[in-house]
């Protein structure tokens, strides 16, 4: 289920292993001990390097998909050793070097053990529930299987009980996922890996809304200048057409909308963003900066208004919808790469008219529009550039910016005048998203193609070094006028300039830190990933898992030697524990069924005498069983060969019948 199916099978063999194999150990706390340690240590580091190599939203489930892995040492001393349980003092440092004053002082105290494959158990199953392919048709037939196994190895006397009971929770549980299923379709919630809320067909704004708007302060990107002597102020990431009285949305941006811009492939990691290709000069000598920062599927590229080509990106593809929304595919959870920009270029598609010159009824009928028209001439200046003067410094004479919305959201049917009505008239303060609107509003009404754009504004810089930080409080909306004259869309931003003050937050411990984390993140991972830095990292952590792995084999292969050389059967401190006499209990199990509390294997096993036709050797081989466990001398060189060969006697005459 994750993906792993190599690492999982090697896996099982070592688990498994222990039931093929007469090979022990005699592990005792210290060895507990240190394998709990061993563990502990592997887990931090895993944890680390998951969080500094993968995406953070998916940086939990996937650690503990590796959970199996990482708890090995654990069910390996469990499994190979001598003790069916280990003690809970293993776990905790403490109650460690309390057990051990207790021992010291001669006081008594209660343990309390348990077995650690069941631990291991339930890990597995959490592992393969979050695992990538737990999605598939086969998950829920495995999980059934493998809680089977487990059962009727728990209960061998009635195993064909368990057939309805399994099949009974496989309904169940097959009937709760088709429901909540329908339970997400139904709320439209459905379950999306990723942080992503981007949507390139609609966007939702906060006009007609009532509150603070907050924004988080989380790096998005970073921006460092490559070539040219400025930064974009804007970074776009998408263009919006038709206003629906409180969102923006798109007519022309479904996924057959967009365009897979392999087919204009410079070279392995180049893509121009024009189509068709226009430039008036090639791109790698335009203005450039480098991106770098989270990404997810279909994210969009925070891109220049005037962008030509992306380069170095490490993508499995990109597109471009006809509003000049370039959204990527990433191989990994941070990207970084180049932007050329400046070049007089537009990825942006011309004007879909009356599309872009679209009014909401409610707006018109209204004539406020028509009024801020008239009032400012903007349809008697003679280009665009003094009509969008005019229009700024109309908005930053008459209005003020601010997070605290007021405004309601309007009815014309009641005459209750529009949110856009409000914001023009009366309250004359709000969001960058009333300005960006009412600003495209105004312009279409003056017979100007206009488009509502979101993005971010480039607005703090991180001196130390040298590059520009793009936060979540960055983001920011505003027009894409178009510019009939040069015959490309422009960058229009009608919101006052005083909004730049509350948009970098003050810098505080707990974000400076946050911050700190990122950066380092995102560093790590873009250096790891370098072709010649992938090489070493992985050799390295090659070389440093083998000479681990060395250490231990070979650690285990001197205690197996000695714990050999004091005797053929398992034993522990001095004492023989089980002899081949014990290989005969599970298939006595199906004659004889369980052990009563407090009866002896001894007797158990004597109650097959009417079972089989010579009782003799059974007797022979318990006596033989009773002088190896319990006589303080030691047992001669024949006793152990005689007993297995009757062993196997009894298991063929135990197997016929």
């Amino acid at each position: 289920m994750t993906g792993r199916p190599l690492l999982g099978l090697m896996l099982a063999l070592l688990v498994e292993a222990r039931h093929w194999t007469a090979l022990r150990w005699d592990f005792g706390e210290r060895e507990f001990s240190r394998a709990w340690q061993l563990t502990t240590v592997a887990v931090l580091l895993a944890t680390v390097l998951i969080w500094l190599d993968g995406n953070r939203y998916t940086a939990l489930p996937n650690m503990l998909t590796w959970l199996p892995p990482l708890l090995v040492p654990m069910q390996f001393v469990q499994g190979y050793g001598l003790r069916e349980a280990m003690p809970t003092s293993v776990f905790s440092f403490l109650a460690r070097r309390r057990h051990e004053r207790n021992l010291r002082l001669g006081l008594p105290e209660e343990i309390t053990e348990f077995n650690f494959g069941n631990i291991y158990f339930v890990c597995v199953l959490i592992a393969s529930t979050l695992g990538n392919n737990a999605y598939s048709w086969t998950f829920l037939p495995g999980m059934v299987i493998l809680c089977g196994w487990m059962l009727v190895h728990r209960n061998q006397t009635r195993p064909w009980l368990l057939l309805p009971v399994l099949a009974l929770a496989g309904a169940m549980a097959l009937l709760g996922e088709k429901a909540i299923e329908r339970a997400e379709e139904w709320i439209g919630t459905a379950t999306v890996r990723g942080p992503s809320r981007f949507d390139p067909k609609i966007t939702r704004t906060h006009i007609g809304w009532s509150g603070t708007v907050t924004q988080s302060p989380e790096i998005e990107w970073r921006l460092r200048l490559v070539r040219g002597k400025t930064v974009p102020r804007l970074l776009r990431k998408a263009s919006y057409q038709q206003f629906l009285g409180t969102n923006w949305t798109n007519t022309r941006s479904t996924d057959e909308d967009f365009q897979d811009l392999q087919s204009r492939l410079v070279n392995e990691t180049a893509y121009e963003l024009l189509q068709p290709s226009e430039l008036n000069t090639e791109f790698p000598k335009l203005p450039a900066f480098e991106l770098r920062g989270s990404a997810f599927e279909e994210s969009p590229l925070p891109l220049p208004g005037d962008a030509a080509a992306v380069s170095g990106f490490d993508l499995d593809g990109i597109e471009r919808d006809p509003y000049g929304t370039v959204r990527v595919f990433p191989k990994h959870s941070v990207i970084n790469g180049s932007v050329f920009w400046s070049g007089g270029t537009n990825p942006e598609e011309a004007p879909v008219l009356p599309d872009d010159l679209r009014l909401p009824n409610a707006e018109v009928r209204a004539g406020v529009l028509q009024e801020i028209v008239d009032d400012l001439r903007l349809e008697e200046l003679p280009d665009l550039r003094s009509k969008l003067s005019a229009l700024r410094a109309w908005f930053g004479r008459e209005f003020r910016y601010s997070r605290r919305l007021t405004i309601s959201r309007g009815n014309y049917e009641t005459n209750k005048p529009t949110a856009i009505d409000q914001f023009l008239t009366e309250v004359r303060a709000g969001h960058c998203e009333y300005f960006a609107t009412s600003a495209a509003l105004i312009l279409r009404t003056a017979g100007i193609p206009a488009r509502y754009a979101t993005g971010f504004a480039v607005a703090e810089k991180d001196t130390k070094r040298n590059e520009y930080i793009i936060r979540g409080t960055h983001g920011h909306a505003w027009c894409r006028v178009w510019d009939n004259a040069n015959l490309q869309w422009v960058d229009f931003d009608a919101t006052p300039p005083d909004w730049f003050g509350n948009a970098t937050p003050r810098p505080t411990r707990a974000q400076i830190f946050n911050d700190w984390l990122q950066r380092l993140r995102e560093d790590f991972f873009v250096w790891r990933n370098q072709p010649g830095n992938r090489i070493a990292v992985s050799l390295s952590m090659s070389l440093v898992g083998a000479a681990l792995a060395a250490f231990v084999f070979f650690r285990l292969w001197r205690s197996r030697r000695r714990i050999e050389s004091r005797s053929v059967v398992e034993s522990y401190a001095g004492t023989i524990v089980r002899t081949p006499l014990h290989e005969l209990e599970a298939r006595a199990v199906k004659l004889l069924g369980h052990r009563a509390p407090g009866e002896s294997f001894a007797h158990w096993l004597g109650r097959l005498r009417p079972l089989l036709p010579d009782d003799e050797s059974l007797d022979e081989a318990i006596q033989l069983h009773q002088r190896m466990r319990f006589d303080p001398h030691p047992a001669p060189d024949d006793h152990l060969p005689r007993l297995r060969r009757l062993v196997n006697q009894l298991d063929g005459r135990i197997r016929r019948r």
